[in-house]
């Protein structure tokens, strides 16, 4: 399994911009392809943090969950073996949509 960083995905949007023509003779260069990926998780990184909900039909959807406080094992460092608080938090949520769960199924 390869890990596909933010660059490698520039990269595959101005090749796929390219070769569906929809920029035109020009093409899609990796600069646009970069500032538009930017722009994207620039996006759904503001509307989640203000505490929204980000649809994207098919691939799926982010919000911020409130985790609530709760109280854990320590398995490392001086507190190993006792319990520990971990306060109450938000976080990030992820839940994929039917295409990418059906994309991965196969």
């Amino acid at each position: 399994m390869a890990t596909i960083r933010k660059g490698d995905l520039a990269l595959s949007i101005s090749n796929k911009l390219t070769a569906s023509g929809a920029l035109g003779e020009r093409g899609g260069t990796r600069a646009a392809a970069d500032a538009a990926l930017n722009a994207v998780l620039d996006s759904i990184t503001e509307a989640v943090a203000a505490g929204n909900r980000v649809v994207l039909t098919g691939f799926g959807s982010f919000e911020s969950r409130q985790v609530k406080e709760r109280q854990v094992t320590a398995i490392r460092g001086p507190q190993a073996g006792q319990r520990i608080n971990v306060p109450a938090h938000k976080r990030v949520g992820f839940t994929a949509g039917a295409d990418l769960a059906g994309a991965v199924r196969k």
